[in-house]
């Protein structure tokens, strides 16, 4: 088939850009003309007694550095005075400095402090360093009163050695020997004098301590606080 003519047309436009008659079919495309993006070239070449082939080819120029603006975000909403950067051909900006932000930091502690809690509440091996790091100033061997106070229960200090190995050893130690300064050691301690203070920490917590005793009877409390105000070296005697 011999071609008439070839018309080149770009995106889309009803005026062709070039009308090409004879061979050797061949066309300038100046791109600095064209807009920065995506772009469509048909080219339909006419056959002599009719009929016509039609060719579309998608491209993208770009002849020009992008502009990039920093401070202003895209859909994002502004109010007063924008402090602005643009850039032009320069995609590696200077990064901004980091600013201090204070609940950044509030938060960052929090988390630092809670894996060093769980570290020596759930570590076996938290226990023992802390055993040879700080060993309480007395202790009872294998947390048994050396010497159990006259008036006290001896059913009830059982009860309550059952339900300490089974709730507070793991922080505070098989022999009271605590974990400093998370967990406060309950060996040779003047503050379990204090027997209020003992059924209020156990049932409701304090600092780093959950409120392990929330769901036990007055029995059960009145068991573990007798348990470990007669433990460890410590020789309080009954509950009043």
């Amino acid at each position: 088939m011999v071609v008439d003519r070839i018309e080149v047309y770009l995106d889309g436009t009803e005026e062709p850009l070039a009308v090409l008659k004879e061979p050797p079919y061949r066309l300038k495309l100046d791109t600095r003309k064209i807009p920065d993006g995506e772009h469509t070239l048909k080219v339909v070449t006419h056959f002599r007694g009719g009929g016509q082939e039609i060719r579309e080819i998608p491209f993208t120029v770009n002849n020009y550095p992008d502009v990039l603006v920093v401070g202003l975000d895209e859909g994002g909403e502004v109010a007063g005075e924008v402090e602005l950067r643009l850039a032009v051909g320069e995609p590696d900006l200077p990064v901004e400095p980091v600013r201090f932000n204070p609940i950044w930091y509030a938060v960052a502690l929090v988390v630092v402090l809670g894996g060093i809690w769980a570290y020596f509440a759930l570590s076996p091996a938290a226990e023992k360093i802390v055993a040879e790091v700080a060993p309480p100033a007395k202790e009872a061997p294998h947390g048994e009163a050396s010497a159990q106070p006259a008036g006290v229960d001896s059913a009830l200090m059982e009860k309550g050695k059952a339900i300490y190995e089974a709730n507070c050893a793991a922080c505070h130690g098989a022999n009271g020997q605590g974990m400093p300064p998370v967990m406060p050691a309950l060996a040779g301690n003047a503050n379990l004098k204090d027997a209020a203070m003992i059924l209020n920490v156990v049932k409701n917590g304090r600092g780093a301590m959950p409120a392990v005793g929330a769901g036990f009877t007055e029995e059960e409390l009145k068991a573990v606080a007798t348990y470990i105000r007669n433990s460890f070296g410590n020789s309080f005697g009954p509950m009043q």
